[in-house]
């Protein structure tokens, strides 16, 4: 039998280690990614934010108690939820993973949509604004700290915010990874609460994915009313891309908390981005069929037993973005509120970003006498 030449013999043995060597890569970043995976409680209590680095060591949250309210809740609130998008997701962009193909926008566009967003935040002069998909030092958002715009913008107001992406690096799309997302809820509130929570949903996805996801949660604000009873407003962000019951699991633990409190004597609001389309509402064939993202129905089974849902009937509030908002993309309804009895709603409305200009998503607002 001949020997293999020596020039085969040196590119079998590059091979071999260059398998090697990134099995050992790969078992590397594993290994980082569930050292430094994020692991919330199921229920864990939430300070104010006071800047960057001051809310304890796990950034959004911690044990630190939340001061009692100076000022007493008014009989009616206005009330706005917005999905802002990390101030990424302008009506120039698409997005890779509802079949698109970037992965941000320019830094500049970025910072034109976040000071448009916090323009409009403010001529809104809302009560309570419920905040979903904001930035806290994540590449896709050229590591801006939105909360402290935020908080800037709002120095007369209180926030709180909960983290539900929180990744050292995301690995994909791997030509142009996303990688580190420090991302969450906030909640602004004209009003201090007398406590705040963050309680994580069930959904979970499976081990290793669940390293670089997202770990959805309900952030609770709690407010003592003039006559002693309790006035409880969530912010959820539902799942999205649903690997098979995730949006059920998270709908059946809302009506678990929302009837328990309302047992209790308590009246609540859930407000943000479900990610389902509202009862009442009926989706085109384009907006369920999208192979990458499409809308499901809430379930109302639990949640319907306590209260209602009340959603503007006559706009969009969604965009899809698999092409730019130029090229026609489907829209659909996916945030509104959820009003439990004893509260008394007026119309909920959508209120800002036209033609989607600064985000994928367009304000909605409702006012609530108590």
């Amino acid at each position: 039998m001949k020997a293999f030449p020596a020039c085969i013999k040196i590119f079998l043995k590059t091979v071999l280690w260059a398998a090697v060597v990134s099995v050992v890569l790969v078992l590397v970043f594993l290994a980082v990614g569930a050292m430094t995976d994020f692991r919330p409680g199921d229920r864990e209590p939430v300070c104010e934010y006071a800047g960057a680095g001051l809310c304890g060591s796990s950034g959004g949250y911690s044990g630190v108690a939340v001061p009692e309210s100076g000022k007493i809740i008014p009989d009616t609130l206005k009330i706005v939820t917005w999905n802002i998008g990390y101030g990424g997701l302008g009506d120039d962009m698409d997005f890779f993973y509802d079949g698109g193909t970037r992965m941000r926008c320019s830094e500049e566009r970025t910072r034109e949509n976040l000071a448009a967003i916090v323009c409009e935040l403010k001529s809104m002069d809302a009560d309570i604004y419920l905040l979903q998909e904001v930035d806290e030092a994540s590449r896709r958002s050229y590591m801006i700290n939105e909360l402290e715009l935020l908080r800037e913008a709002f120095p007369d107001y209180c926030l709180y915010f909960a983290y539900n992406y929180k990744s050292f690096f995301v690995p994909i799309p791997l030509s142009n990874p996303l990688g580190k997302v420090s991302s969450g809820v906030a909640i602004l509130s004209r009003y201090r609460p007398e406590k705040v929570e963050r309680l994580s949903y069930p959904s979970r996805f499976p081990f290793p994915v669940s390293m670089f996801n997202l770990k959805r949660c309900l952030l609770a604000a709690g407010y003592r009313l003039p006559d002693g009873s309790r006035l409880v407003i969530g912010n959820t962000h539902n799942t999205a891309y649903d690997t098979g019951g995730m949006r059920l699991q998270e709908t059946d633990f809302l009506a678990g908390w929302a009837d328990s409190l309302c047992r209790e004597g308590a009246v609540v609001l859930v407000g943000g981005d479900w990610n389902q389309y509202p009862p009442g509402y009926v989706p085109s064939e384009e907006e369920t069929s999208n192979p990458h993202f499409a809308v499901a129905p809430l379930d109302l089974s639990g949640l319907g037993s306590c209260g209602r849902v009340v959603y503007d009937t006559d706009e969009k509030t969604l965009r899809y973005l698999d092409r730019p908002f130029s090229e026609g993309p489907v829209q659909s309804v996916t945030d509104y509120f959820f009003i439990s009895g004893g509260l008394h709603a007026g119309q909920a409305e959508v209120c800002g970003n036209s033609g989607f200009r600064h985000g994928d998503h367009r304000p909605v607002e409702v006012n609530i006498v108590l």
